[in-house]
């Protein structure tokens, strides 16, 4: 769905449904063969399966076949729950460990192509002053373009224009998620490094498709519908 070997950042309002966006960009990788580290910060792996089963994919499945690898950043390390599928961080506060897991759950995956989403980036400007952040966001970024492709979530409204137009700089691809004024979801891409791009938000929403019925959902593109205002701040 996005470039390969490019570092594409998401941002969007808290409301957005941006972790239902990465669980759906997740099981869309894993239904096209693809693997996928899938690292979370803000959840638990049990609520990442639940949220890709309502899409039609038993991640089990994939993390017993070796498609799919959870980096969980957000379970306590005194946490009794075991979870050996799992790769764990000690704490969240650890960049450095964080980008080892990554590096070792591509390694587990088998190497390159790899497929990386991190939901998200958020949390760790509460404990690290942005530009500890920056170096690692950067560092993650150059290793995987190496790889394959990433994909980050960041939370306007949470984080500061500043802390947002850090990561941006370095991003390969920039893509903005809100809910207009008609309580509607919208995307606009607005900007991928080296592609030509009209910014345009276009509603989106998650349908159940007849194909997919019984298997999960997809995400609808309603391209016929009068897009919000271009005008409108984002």
């Amino acid at each position: 769905m996005f470039p390969e070997n490019h570092a594409v950042l998401v941002v969007g309002e808290p409301n957005a449904g941006l972790f239902e966006f990465c669980c759906y960009l997740g099981t869309t990788y894993l239904r096209n063969g693809e693997s996928l580290v899938f690292v979370e910060t803000s959840t638990t792996p049990a609520q990442i399966r639940r949220q890709m089963a309502i899409f039609g994919v038993n991640a089990a499945e994939y993390e017993a076949s070796g498609m799919l690898i959870i980096v969980d950043c957000y379970t306590s390390p005194r946490s009794s729950l075991v979870d050996p599928v799992v790769l764990k961080i000690s704490t969240s506060s650890a960049l450095a460990e964080i980008a080892e897991k990554i590096n070792e759950g591509i390694a587990k995956l088998g190497g390159p192509p790899v497929r990386v989403i991190f939901d998200s980036i958020t949390p760790l400007f509460m404990e690290h002053d942005s530009k500890e952040v920056g170096v690692f966001f950067k560092a993650v970024s150059s290793i995987i373009r190496e790889h394959g492709a990433m994909t980050c979530v960041l939370h306007k409204g949470i984080l500061d224009e500043g802390q947002i137009s850090l990561l941006s700089s370095m991003a390969d691809a920039l893509i903005e998620a809100k809910i207009d004024d008609r309580f509607r979801r919208c995307v606009r891409i607005k900007f991928v490094r080296g592609i030509q791009v009209i910014p345009r938000w276009v509603p989106f929403e998650f349908e159940a498709a007849e194909e997919a019925r019984k298997e999960g959902a997809f995400l609808g593109w309603r391209r016929d519908e009068e897009p919000p205002d271009e005008d409108e701040p984002s």
